[in-house]
This record gives structure tokens, C-alpha cells and sequence, in this order.
């Protein structure tokens, strides 16, 4: 192990960056043979299969940019994974809804998430997790925190 390696294993931005780009690649793998992406399939989870799912509700669902779920969207639909409906009371408000090729493709996406996720558990104790958990939501606070403070200066 190189200098640099060393220093990298020891920083936790660095470590949390590394588990997310290979988990994003596990997902993407997966979801390429699809024809998604790790994104799209989150997106088609957030939609309600019912009713569908006002648009402006799904980037804060997500932590996401309105531009960048704009691109995606748009792909989704360009796919044949999603339609826009106008809501019949307000003009302004626009629903996302699965189609029949968008329902396969979340009920894919959940069946890849959740076998995954019943792996995870099965080879981490539930103390684990939970110390897991509390250490992300300790990040969270700190970088909230830390926005604050910025904002600021």
C-alpha cells in the first residue's frame, strides 16, 4: 500500500465516497441490463404506481437538483418509463406516472434493492447498523451545521 493509500483509508469523506462509487456501480451493472440507471430506478421508486407523484415532490424525495431530475425525466420518458399528467384542478400542477414498461422496471429496481439490502443484514448485526446509521446522521448534522455556519461568513 502506497503513502497515498494510507492517508485515503484514514479519511472518512474518502471512504464514504469509495462504498457509494461501488455501490453505484453494483446498480448501474445491474441496471444497465434494464436499460436504466442507478438514478432512473430511484426516481421510478419514488413515484406513487397508483396516482403518480407530483413532480416538484420527487427531487426533495430524492436530495436532488431540479435540473438534474429535469435530464432525467426526460430520459424516463423518452424511454417509455413515465408519462406527465396535468392536474385537472390546477393547470400548473404536473404528475409523473409510471407506465406499464416504467411498473417492470421499479418492480426490478425494488426486487435488486431489497435482495441487496436483505444481504447487507444478513451479514451486519443490527447494532451495527444502527451505530452505521448514527454516524451518517451525525454527518448530516455536522455539514448542516457547517452550511450555517458558512452562510455566514
Amino acid at each position: 500500500m502506497n503513502n497515498y493509500e494510507k492517508i485515503a483509508s484514514g479519511v472518512v469523506v474518502n471512504r464514504i465516497r469509495s462504498s457509494w462509487i461501488e455501490l453505484f456501480k453494483f446498480y448501474n451493472d445491474q441496471a444497465s441490463k434494464e436499460g436504466g440507471t442507478l438514478s432512473m430506478a430511484f426516481v421510478l421508486l419514488t413515484i406513487n404506481e397508483k396516482y403518480g407523484t407530483p413532480v416538484t415532490k420527487i427531487a426533495p424525495r430524492m436530495n436532488m437538483e431540479p435540473n438534474s431530475l429535469s435530464r432525467l425525466l426526460k430520459s424516463l420518458e423518452e424511454k417509455g418509463f413515465i408519462s406527465k399528467r396535468k392536474d385537472l384542478s390546477d393547470k400548473r400542477k404536473v404528475y409523473i406516472c409510471l407506465t406499464k414498461s416504467g411498473l417492470k422496471l421499479r418492480d426490478k429496481a425494488s426486487e435488486k434493492l431489497f435482495a441487496l439490502e436483505k444481504i447487507i443484514k444478513s451479514k451486519i448485526s443490527n447494532t451495527e447498523l444502527t451505530s452505521f446509521f448514527n454516524v451518517l446522521d451525525y454527518i448530516s448534522e455536522i455539514l448542516e451545521s457547517e452550511k450555517k455556519i458558512s452562510y455566514k461568513l
